[in-house]
């Protein structure tokens, strides 16, 4: 008797080993994974890291040169439109000789692909393009990228200018940002992408002054031509650097577009940049191969392991959710399935009209009390078989109390048609139902229809409606049917004026009820509810 003890026992012990053992190469497989993975993920992180620096180190380095450059040009465009000589040969009364010499020193110090001076009167009076300089009278508004530009300077001009003796002159720029009192940026001049500055002519001793009204204003450009952009690589020293004009698409690498004053783009920098990860990974991918071969082992277990936890999660949700909606006694749709179908069924009666026949059995209680409640519960089994075989795929049956029953059917709502499905369903109601071997007993059916949309057009007043044509069948004598449509106007009893029907059933057996005590009910009011 003591040796199957034992090795039952034996059996016993060796089971929470073999439990913890395969619980700790889960975790030893746990661990290489986590390890592996944050290796990995550091070797990621830190190249990543270590990319994104050097090409914000770069677009960082880009952009203050590009800034430089932009405000290089307005400093030189300074030496000719800070003066009072430039604002008596330009701006007073324009000589073309001034205009000459001024535009050949920008030319010769500065190397500007072009400058053009406009006139208070938006007229370009002299434009230069390198060295050679054209004198002539045009509007500005043949030149539309110099008209936006000429805009916002003497916009910006207007935020600066102070009155001096005998008219108007510019507030001091000693320490003032060259963005402050002239624009900058790119446009297309000439068909050309090139960096701009633009600045009214101002005097700086102020031995002249400038008339009240728009100011003149000085433009300079510079072509983003090869010669700009190796001089602008002489300071940045990257690799492969361009400029390409129009909708350049956006690269891995660094990628800059620039746009004009309006907003439209014009071109994109690209260039080159040499990646920090490759000194990274050839220490991580080392390690994270040894240990990869241990966590392939153990992946595949886990994997098999979740895949059934997950089967059989799903599997007992799709259960819940069945439970939720049916009834766990008839396995018919239950009231919470029922109320969903019928507000679904009530939005689209315009097209497709339903009928509800409300069901109940009429000597339900009498079962429960003479058999006991397994036997009622074989009855409600039956019925609900026998109801479902009735109504078919047209119709919902569901179980929405004790020995009551509700359809939704989709088929043909003529009374006519109707008045058939029901007399089968009474039929049904009247054949015996075997509760066990040698006794079968009959329960009967009373049945209440309402027609949507001609009884009601909203969920609550179709189930007011079946249900006083219910009430109205059993009070006629039960095993009936009643059309809600076909009641008298003044004699509907409402589900609020009744008591259950059991018990009127039972008061009115007695003699202690009358139809007088529910009291008239309009069923044209009940149906519009």
């Amino acid at each position: 008797m003591t040796k199957p003890s034992t090795e039952n026992g034996g059996r016993q012990g060796r089971l929470p080993r073999q439990r913890i053992s395969r619980l700790a190469f889960l975790l030893a497989g746990l661990l290489i994974a986590v390890t592996s993975v944050s290796l990995l993920f550091v070797g990621y992180v830190a190249s990543r890291a270590s990319n994104r620096q050097a090409i914000s180190h770069e677009e960082r380095l880009f952009r203050n040169t590009l800034a430089d450059q932009k405000r290089s040009i307005v400093r030189g465009l300074m030496s000719v439109a800070v003066s009072d000589d430039s604002v008596a040969g330009l701006v007073q009364k324009f000589d073309p000789v001034y205009a000459r010499k001024s535009f050949k020193s920008l030319w010769s110090e500065f190397s500007f692909s072009k400058v053009v001076v406009i006139s208070a009167d938006s007229q370009i009076l002299a434009e230069s393009f390198e060295g050679y300089t054209h004198i002539f009278e045009r509007s500005v508004d043949e030149t539309p990228e110099l008209r936006h530009i000429v805009e916002k300077a003497r916009k910006l001009f207007v935020s600066n200018r102070v009155r001096i003796p005998g008219g108007f002159g510019h507030r001091s720029l000693n320490g003032v940002d060259p963005s402050e009192f002239a624009v900058m940026g790119f446009a297309r001049i000439d068909g050309q992408p090139a960096i701009y500055g633009a600045m009214p002519v101002i005097p700086d001793e102020y031995r002249t002054a400038l008339p009240d009204g728009p100011p003149t204003i000085l433009v300079s450009a510079t072509y983003l031509n090869s010669a700009q952009l190796k001089q602008l690589n002489a300071r940045l020293n990257f690799n492969s650097f361009s400029f390409t004009e129009g909708d350049a698409k956006p690269t891995d690498g660094p990628y800059h577009p620039v746009v004009d004053s309006r907003g439209r783009l014009i071109g994109a920098f690209t260039w080159d940049w040499q990646p920090f990860d490759t000194t990274i990974w050839p220490t991580v991918i080392p390690v994270v191969v040894l240990l990869s071969t241990a966590l392939a082992a153990l992946a595949f277990g886990i994997a098999w392991r979740i895949g059934q936890l997950t089967r059989s999660l799903q599997a007992s949700e799709e259960q819940n959710r069945y439970l939720a909606l049916h009834d766990s006694l008839s396995g018919l749709a239950n009231r919470l399935s029922f109320n969903r179908e019928l507000e679904t069924a009530i939005s689209g009666i315009r097209e497709k009209p339903i009928a509800i026949l409300h069901c109940d059995l009429d000597k339900f209680k009498n079962v429960n009390d003479s058999h006991g409640h397994a036997a009622g519960d074989e009855v409600i089994r039956t019925i609900s078989a026998r109801l479902r075989r009735i109504v078919g795929e047209l119709g919902l049956v569901c179980r929405v109390g004790g020995d009551e029953f509700m359809v939704i059917y989709r088929g043909p709502v003529s009374k006519t048609y109707l008045r058939v499905l029901c007399d089968a369903v009474l039929d049904m109601g009247r054949q015996h139902v075997p509760i066990e071997p040698g006794l079968s007993v009959s329960v009967g059916i009373s049945i209440g229809v309402a027609i949507a949309p001609r009884d009601g057009r909203t969920a609550e007043a179709l189930v007011a409606a079946s249900d006083a044509a219910l009430y109205h069948a059993k009070r006629n004598g039960r095993g009936d049917l009643a059309f809600y449509g076909d009641l008298p106007p003044t004699r509907d009893a409402t589900p609020q004026a009744r008591q259950p029907l059991e018990e009127t059933a039972a008061a009115d057996a007695n003699g202690s009820g009358t139809a007088g005590e529910t009291g008239p009910v309009d069923r044209r009011r009940l149906a519009a509810s």
